[in-house]
């Protein structure tokens, strides 16, 4: 009997590992998946193929889905605008949205998501549902899809939830700019129709600046480096000095260009004591009564960070002192600094 590389878990690793280093993730996935229904009996090659079946599928979509203010939201503005429309989810993960939006009555739902192995686990948990005639998963970038070829002439609602700690920095605003120009009928609304970025002066502990080590001066390092910090909502209140403010409004509306980028300046107050940046988190507006956002002090199970953004310096104010911050965003990054101009 010929050898097979699945008598062999470490042939099947390499080979694996090659395929996707070489852009052929599709390929790993498929035979990852052979591998698993052959020898589920060898932990080695087990253990081999859920490394490629599990690559890029993170453990943040646990906390993702137990948001429970964030799914309420999501539900509430789809049942109230998906009946009757054709409608692409933009990153569809789990095929989460897509379920509900057919759930809701959309004509149909197009739902991309680039990572093959997130495709994949979309159309399984969708056929699960049985829901796989009224929902199309496409591995694809949105980017790629042709409004004739893949959308079957255009769809009239874009639905996406491609928010980071920095708000935009999935592509948020390449892709919708680009699905209301290229994919979308006439009319076409976006699910949500738009995103504030709020801020609010904060003191958060640098720690040491860093200066001699092991005898070198590596002081230098200082000036370069990011001191961003990513904090829990639960936890981001006890750095918090002041009331909060809208720092930045990112709107896509229907037939209307969206802005690839913006720059606003806008005064912040502080309650007193020292301050060193500040802290920003999001708006969602999914509608004019409906919301969600991850602010300070906000419940356990919101599973999106809330931001600090470093000063140049630190310094000490007085209660309801204005500092002037400015908020500037191209279509993939937010900057925040403190505004020295009169």
């Amino acid at each position: 009997m010929a050898k097979s590389m699945f008598d062999d878990p470490q042939e099947l690793f390499t080979f694996c590992s090659v395929l996707r280093d070489n852009d052929n993730e599709v390929q790993a996935i498929a035979l990852a998946k052979q591998a698993l229904a052959q020898r589920a009996d060898d932990p080695e090659t087990v253990a081999v193929a859920q490394m490629f079946l599990s690559h890029k599928v993170h453990s943040y979509h646990r906390l993702m889905l137990a948001d429970t203010p964030r799914n309420d939201a999501y539900e509430a503005m789809i049942n109230r605008h998906a009946p009757g429309r054709r409608i692409l989810d933009i990153g569809t993960g789990t095929g989460l949205l897509a379920m509900m939006a057919v759930r809701a009555g959309a004509e149909h739902v197009y739902a991309c998501e680039v990572n093959p192995n997130k495709a994949d686990l979309a159309r399984a948990i969708v056929k699960q549902n049985g829901m796989e005639e009224q929902i199309t998963v496409m591995n694809a970038y949105s980017l790629d899809l042709d409004r004739d070829r893949d959308l079957g002439g255009g769809v009239d609602a874009v639905l996406s939830e491609l928010y980071t700690a920095n708000i935009i920095g999935e592509s948020l605003i390449q892709a919708m700019a680009h699905a209301g120009k290229e994919l979308t009928v006439p009319g076409a609304i976006f699910l949500p129709p738009k995103v504030s970025v709020i801020g609010a002066l904060a003191y958060c502990d640098l720690g040491d600046p860093i200066g001699e080590v092991a005898g070198f001066d590596l002081s230098l390092l200082e000036r370069q480096l990011n001191y961003h910090a990513l904090i829990d909502p639960k936890d981001a209140a006890q750095f918090q000095r002041g009331p909060s403010g809208v720092l930045s409004d990112i709107e896509f509306l229907p037939d209307t260009p969206i802005a690839m980028r913006d720059r606003s300046v806008t005064t912040l107050t502080s309650n007193g004591g020292r301050v060193n940046g500040v802290l920003y988190w999001m708006r969602i507006h999914f509608d004019h009564d409906i919301q969600y956002e991850n602010q300070p002090g906000g419940g356990r199970e919101l599973h999106w960070s809330v931001r600090f953004e470093p000063f140049a310096e630190a310094r000490e104010t007085e209660a309801g002192e204005a500092i002037k911050v400015g908020c500037a965003h191209n279509s993939n990054e937010i900057i925040i600094w403190e505004d020295g101009a009169p």
